[in-house]
């Protein structure tokens, strides 16, 4: 576990350009204006999702938990046409939200979700069609693509990036993360990819997840999709690098963030999924993904 540090507030949340009542409020950081999205919008969202049924506190949920309140989130703003700017999702916010949404004491607060807050790491959206423009050149269409930027304010003498072991999870977790993060994010519908993943690496520390990924050692993130079953069971085909080296696990992740890779003879639908989340998929972005921050 890394050293606890002090982290003053970004610069992103000091120049407030206007306040604006209901969902958004919007402010100018140095690349130009943000829309930060009220707390009670990212309560709401969460809440949404929590009725779902799935563990909040596990870590191996929560790509599924942030993305599914993204996605609330930013197509709450394009019905209210609020698509001028950026979406910002400020750390202490969303860390206040969970809590309200978990009802768990400061103490008892994962620590993954801990640490963004304690490194003041915020998230920005780009769902503006002039930057998240593509071409697909082999597979379905995506119905919504976004360019996601998460990163805290860089310090004299801070860290650029942090590991730590999450022993929530079975297997237990190896994660990294560097001082910015950047992956597109496009909903098929029936599908999530998480695209392009930069500034994020890790490896399981058991089970056959583990003896998978010993073959090259704490892999980069290159790409994640995943779709969920009828019953709440989330199939996830990855692909991560090391070097000349790649893997492309094929998971199963339970309810209360049990991860396998074996699926029961039984359940023909998770095979069913599989195979989709496998299919060909080519997609070309118009626009790089990133946002000037301090």
């Amino acid at each position: 576990m890394r050293a606890r540090r002090t982290c003053s507030a970004s610069v992103l949340l000091v120049l407030f350009a206007f306040a604006r009542a209901g969902l958004l409020a919007a402010q100018v950081p140095p690349d130009g204006p943000l829309q930060t999205i009220e707390r009670e919008a990212i309560r709401d969202a969460m809440a949404e999702a929590a009725e779902r049924g799935y563990s909040l506190t596990a870590s191996t949920n929560s790509t599924r938990f942030t993305t599914s309140v993204i996605f609330s989130l930013v197509r709450q703003a394009m019905a209210e046409s609020l698509d001028e700017f950026p979406l910002l999702l400020d750390h202490s916010d969303w860390y206040e939200a969970y809590r309200e949404v978990t009802g768990l004491a400061p103490q008892d607060v994962p620590e993954f979700v801990a640490l963004l807050n304690e490194d003041g790491q915020d998230v920005i959206i780009d769902y503006r069609p002039s930057r998240t423009a593509v071409q697909v050149k082999e597979g379905p269409e995506p119905e919504l693509v976004l360019n996601v930027t998460a990163s805290w304010p860089k310090e004299p003498g801070g860290q650029d990036k942090y590991s730590f072991v999450d022993t929530t999870t079975s297997p237990r977790m190896k994660v990294t993360n560097k001082r910015f993060i950047r992956y597109r994010l496009l909903d098929f519908g029936d599908m999530v990819v998480q695209d392009e993943i930069k500034g994020v690496s890790g490896r399981p520390l058991g089970g056959a997840l583990g003896t998978l990924f010993s073959i090259i050692g704490e892999g980069d993130a290159k790409q994640t999709r995943f779709a969920i079953s009828d019953d709440g069971l989330m199939v996830t085909y990855s692909t991560a690098k090391k070097s000349l080296f790649s893997v492309h696990p094929l998971t199963l992740t339970f309810p209360d963030g049990t991860v396998g890779m074996d699926f029961p003879e039984e359940r023909i639908d998770l095979r069913e999924i599989a195979d989709q989340l496998k299919q060909p998929l080519k997609i070309e972005y118009e626009t790089p993904n990133e946002i000037a921050l301090p």
